[in-house]
C-alpha cells in the first residue's frame, strides 16, 4: 500500500506536532529536575529559539503580505526557499540545548528530519505548480541553507 503525497505530508505534520508536544511536556515537567544543566547551552538554546521564531514570523508576514497564489521570491524567501520550515527546524534544535537530554535530542532530530522531508515534498509540489519559473528561482535561492542564502543575497546586493 502506497500513500499519496498529501497523506505522507499529513503524517509528517502529525509527527511534528506530537514531538513538539512531547518535548514541551518533557522540558516543562520532567527533565528540568533531572541532573545538572550547562547554562551556556541554555543561552545557545535561547539564541536558536530567537532565530527560529524570527524565520517563522518573517515567513508568515511575507506570505500574509504577498499571498500564496503566486510564487513568492522576495523578503525572507529571497534568502531561502523554505524559511518557515528552516525556522521550525531551528526551533526543534533549540529544544536540545534547553533539555540537554538524549530523549529530547533524539525526538528533536526526528522532528528536524520530518521538516526536511516536508521541504522536499513541498519543493516538488511548487515545481509542478510553477514549472520553469520555480526552477530558475531554485537556482538562485538555496532550499534551506541560510548561510549560503545570506551570502548570495549580499553578493546580489553588492552587484546591483
Amino acid at each position: 500500500m502506497t500513500m499519496n503525497r498529501r497523506t505522507k505530508d499529513n503524517v509528517l505534520m502529525g509527527i511534528l506536532g506530537f514531538i513538539f508536544f512531547l518535548n514541551i511536556l518533557l522540558l516543562n515537567n520532567f527533565l528540568n529536575t533531572i541532573g545538572s544543566v550547562i547554562e551556556e547551552l541554555i543561552l545557545l538554546g535561547w539564541i536558536l529559539l530567537g532565530i527560529g521564531a524570527l524565520l517563522v514570523v518573517l515567513s508568515a508576514l511575507t506570505l500574509i503580505r504577498k499571498g500564496t497564489d503566486n510564487l513568492v521570491e522576495g523578503g525572507i524567501f529571497g534568502i531561502v526557499r523554505h524559511p518557515m520550515y528552516v525556522g521550525g527546524m531551528v526551533l526543534f534544535i533549540s529544544h536540545i540545548f534547553f533539555g540537554q537530554n538524549l530523549i529530547i535530542a533524539f525526538s528533536s532530530l526526528v522532528a528536524a528530519y520530518c521538516c526536511y522531508l516536508l521541504v522536499r515534498s513541498e519543493d516538488k509540489q511548487i515545481t509542478e505548480r510553477f514549472g520553469d519559473r520555480y526552477r530558475l528561482y531554485a537556482q538562485r535561492v538555496p532550499m534551506m541553507n541560510l548561510a549560503v542564502g545570506i551570502a548570495r543575497r549580499l553578493r546580489r546586493t553588492a552587484d546591483e
